[in-house]
């Protein structure tokens, strides 16, 4: 049989890799993101919402379709690293997070799997990076588990969704100063009501970037004194409009310019920005 795979992920597509490797094993030729080719069945995973009518296949599947698993027997495939030119291993160690945020699309998915994984379920030894998809890895009680094993490997992690400032505590801030990062470590503050756990965990985590969501609960002053407190202990803001209207552009922009480095408070520069 041929197999047609396709894809609108820019980077890489963990269930289009695993629904390769089981195709390739079953004697099957794949094809992959060439969707007017002739084929015998065709899979198509989708990113992006806008896309869910982009493309003719038997089955669908990706974010875009909320409620879409791989069945089991290729959910426990290793990824296909053939697909992508990638140099290093993807998946996941812990999928869920028990957060409720109404602007995240992780609760409405609802992925069966709860589970702890090992690194080796999806790592190839070949590559001296690994990609973690987690959610939220420090929700996953065997989170220290997956440390170990990334260092016993001498890997660099690639922070794809980053660390919860709120689970923060010592023991968690050691093992990511321990841990080699390709990048700064990714974190987030997203609402008022979480400003004293957020404002715990920023004293004692490693500096890293900060995501800073906009326009979806929080006042300008609100955002102001978010990305002033994020600096004060050491990080860098980083913002994410919600609406994209063009007042929320026009902060990310003025964030993003570093201008208000010339500047005693980000209060001070944003009054000055033009």
């Amino acid at each position: 049989m041929k197999i047609n795979l396709i894809t609108d992920a820019p980077k890489h597509n963990l269930a289009i890799m695993k629904i390769s490797t089981w195709h390739k094993a079953q004697g099957n030729e794949i094809t992959f993101n060439m969707p007017i080719m002739p084929c015998d069945y065709s899979y198509a995973s989708v990113l992006f919402a806008k896309n869910k009518m982009k493309y003719n296949a038997d089955e669908y599947g990706g974010p875009a379709f909320c409620a879409a698993f791989l069945p089991t027997e290729i959910e426990k495939q290793k990824p296909d690293y053939s697909l992508f030119p990638i140099d290093y291993s993807l998946g996941y160690t812990f999928r869920p997070c028990f957060r409720t945020c109404g602007f995240c699309k992780v609760p409405s998915m609802n992925n069966p799997d709860t589970e702890h994984h090992s690194i080796w379920e999806f790592h190839n030894p070949l590559f001296k990076k690994i990609c973690l998809l987690n959610n939220n890895t420090f929700f996953d009680k065997r989170w220290k588990e997956t440390f170990v094993e990334i260092w016993d490997a001498g890997l660099t992690v690639i922070d794809e969704n980053g660390y919860d400032l709120r689970l923060m505590d010592e023991e968690k801030s050691d093992a990511l100063k321990r841990t080699k990062f390709q990048g700064k470590i990714h974190y987030a503050w997203d609402c008022m009501q979480d400003e004293q756990k957020v404002l715990a965990g920023l004293r004692i985590a490693p500096r890293g970037h900060v995501y800073v969501l906009i326009g979806y609960d929080t006042t300008e002053a609100e955002d102001l004194y978010r990305c002033q407190k994020i600096i004060d202990f050491g990080h860098d803001p980083y913002v994410m409009p919600y609406n994209q209207s063009r007042a929320e552009k026009r902060f990310k922009r003025f964030i993003d310019s570093f201008m208000w480095r010339k500047y005693k408070t980000i209060e001070e520069a944003f009054s000055n920005y033009v």
